[in-house]
């Protein structure tokens, strides 16, 4: 559950650094080492398959209208709806069934707790009608999926090839890929699903029998549809991707493999005896260096996905794992820190970051829905994290052109606490990011950047725009948590969001020196996305209500409370006791969460029942070319 004490757990701001960095300093672009081609949708999600049903809808008839809604904000400004990854630990055991749950639900939760998986997560079965949830979704807004097939048991092949045939039967080519296997380097340690030590060549073994089936299946008629070897942590002498790599993984499995991915934390939140204090954390993600230090782990790997001809893929991360850490994961230095992350793998040529989602106890979400959404009628009441703010600045930054190119500036003589980012489309620059970690409500942690394009000691000549177009992400302190804004604009407190953003949208003009540039002010903390061109700024305005900022195709609710921030309420009796079914004692009882925190769903006889009708949430929408799980159109 989301209590009002984890909502206002909020940390001390790190000193500032000292010395401190140049107050003023200069954003020189000219043409330089540049990243691959990278799209506006970058910046996906990847929600833990047991709490599918709280972030998608309860079935594929009854879809969650704030998460329509925060999809296509996204989409707005990207040009196409981010990618969703449903899987991580809960895949690992899934059971796949033919028909409905009980009440038409699409994930049934058992009781069966492995004590040694660290994340303490559920036993879960799923129903088809979950890809038919997901296919509904894709009718709506477009989005493409990545699903998590079982693979703790690898001798039940037939299990695995016949998940993934029903999922490419039903969602088509809004079907990315197939995971087979999450964070195998852990299979011999944290989750003991396979003898320590675990090799890399059982591994391989092991994959090359679930291919054989895949191969031999005519329910699956795209063979080079899996991903991996989606490896996390390497740690305690565990498997590095580049020894995955050496060992003929991606040779070995080319004609199946279509993705190579990694998933990575930069810290470990997974330890329940001896839990680690955030506020010791804090300073490593209000740095540069400490993101740059964990990217460049992957640039061997980078080189040679470019080189075979595959896309890398940040499959699954966010600040820390099992939830990430309270005060810290879900404040507006981690989404500072989020900006900069995502440009650093763009820049490193990733083609694609997943941020995970899990229940609600869990700190990093980008939003989460209220304490009982799958009991409740109403659509409102989510609660907004700064992860969602980040994504939409990233989404801006890169922009529906799908030709964008990132290059890491290393600004201010590359100080850690000053990054900034440019964007390339085509020879020439069109934005860039600023992010000023420090915090210093007194205004001396503030800086000006004066962007240059051309000119100088560059040999090209001078190209500075007349005007350049701010946009910033804001906060009064990194430690803030909710009412943050991204350009003037808010999603409000907790439980007071539908996935809309509130107020005018506010575009700051900034006149610029045909000789010098473009003086952009930064306060501390604060993030700028700077457009050096009225195209640029253009393109991520298309589809969007130029003074709400508002995607023209938004879900609204049919609950008369206006934006939920002036008229909706929820008994607070209930936030602290309400945690899905039976409360927080319940829960506590049961002992199930997921990613280190969640039972929502409880447990559900399996009992099919019919599907019929299309009520999307509450929300008013044409339910032409939509299905259910009995596969019939209506």
């Amino acid at each position: 559950m989301r209590n009002l004490s984890y909502e206002f757990c909020r940390l001390t701001p790190p000193p500032l650094p000292s010395p401190m960095p140049a107050k003023q300093y200069t954003a020189q672009l000219y043409p330089g080492v540049l990243s691959i081609p990278v799209k506006g949708n970058f910046v996906g999600f990847s929600v833990e398959l047991s709490v599918a049903n709280q972030i998608l809808g309860t079935n594929s008839s009854r879809l969650a209208v704030p998460f329509l809604n925060y999809v296509a904000g996204l989409k707005s400004r990207s040009g196409a709806a981010p990618p969703i990854r449903v899987g991580g630990n809960t895949q690992e055991k899934a059971r796949l069934f033919l028909q409905s749950f009980e009440n038409r639900q699409f994930i049934n939760k058992t009781e069966n707790i492995n004590p040694l998986n660290p994340t303490r997560t559920p036993d879960v079965d799923i129903s088809l009608d979950l890809y038919y949830a997901m296919t509904n979704v894709s009718a709506l807004l477009g989005v493409e999926w990545y699903i998590g097939l079982p693979f703790a048991d690898a001798t039940n092949v037939t299990g695995i090839s016949a998940m993934l045939g029903h999922a490419e039967k039903i969602l088509g080519d809004r079907l990315v890929a197939a995971q087979l296997a999450n964070e195998p380097d852990l299979y011999g340690i944290g989750s003991r699903k396979r003898p320590n030590p675990y090799p890399i060549g059982s591994f391989m073994d092991e994959w090359g029998r679930a291919i054989e089936a895949i191969n031999n299946d005519p329910l699956v008629s795209n063979k080079q549809s899996l991903l991996g070897p989606s490896i996390c942590c390497n740690i305690d002498g565990q498997w590095s991707i580049d020894q995955v790599i050496q060992a003929g993984f991606v040779t070995g499995f080319d004609s199946n493999l279509k993705i190579l991915t990694v998933q990575r934390y930069p810290h470990d939140n997974c330890d329940p005896i001896n839990p680690t204090n955030p506020q010791t954390l804090y300073a490593d993600y209000l740095s540069h260096t400490n993101l740059v230090n964990v990217v460049k782990e992957y640039n061997s790997a980078s080189a040679y996905a470019l080189q075979h001809g595959k896309p890398l893929v940040m499959f699954e991360t966010n600040t820390a794992s099992c939830g990430g850490f309270v005060g810290l994961s879900d404040s507006f230095g981690a989404g500072l820190w989020g900006i900069d992350y995502s440009l650093q793998m763009a820049w490193a040529n990733f083609s694609n970051v997943l941020y995970h989602f899990g229940g609600q106890t869990v700190a990093y979400n980008a939003f989460t829905p209220p304490p009982g959404t799958i009991n409740i009628e109403d659509n409102f009441g989510w609660t907004t994290g700064p992860m969602y703010y980040m994504m939409l600045m990233v989404a801006e930054a890169l922009g529906p052109s799908n030709s964008s190119r990132v290059v890491d500036l290393k600004l201010n003589n590359n100080n850690p606490y000053t990054p900034g980012y440019a964007i390339y489309e085509g020879p020439n620059p069109t934005k860039l990011v600023l992010i000023n970690y420090m915090n210093d409500p007194s205004g001396a942690a503030d800086t000006i950047v004066t962007v240059s394009v051309g000119g100088g000691t560059t040999n090209v000549p001078a190209q500075n725009p007349q005007t350049a177009y701010v946009r910033y992400y804001s906060a009064n302190s990194v430690t803030q948590k909710y009412n943050l804004t991204y350009a003037g604009q808010t999603m409000g407190a907790p439980f007071q969001s539908d996935g809309r953003l509130r107020g005018k949208r506010d575009t700051q003009q900034i006149t610029c020196d045909a000789n010098t540039g473009c003086r952009i002010p930064l306060k501390g903390p604060s993030a700028a996305l700077v457009f050096l061109t009225q195209d640029s700024l253009n393109a991520v305005n298309t589809g969007v209500d130029d003074d709400t900022g508002d995607p023209s195709n938004t879900f609204p609710t049919t609950t008369e409370t206006g934006r939920y921030a002036y008229g909706a309420k929820v008994d607070q009796g209930v936030l602290q006791t309400s945690n899905g079914r039976g409360g927080k004692e319940e829960r506590k009882k049961q002992g199930l969460r997921t990613s280190h925190g969640d039972l929502e769903n409880g447990t559900a006889n399996k009992r099919v029942v019919g599907v019929s009708g299309l009520v999307i949430g509450m929300m008013v929408v044409t339910a032409v070319g939509l299905f259910t799980s009995s596969g019939t159109r209506i």
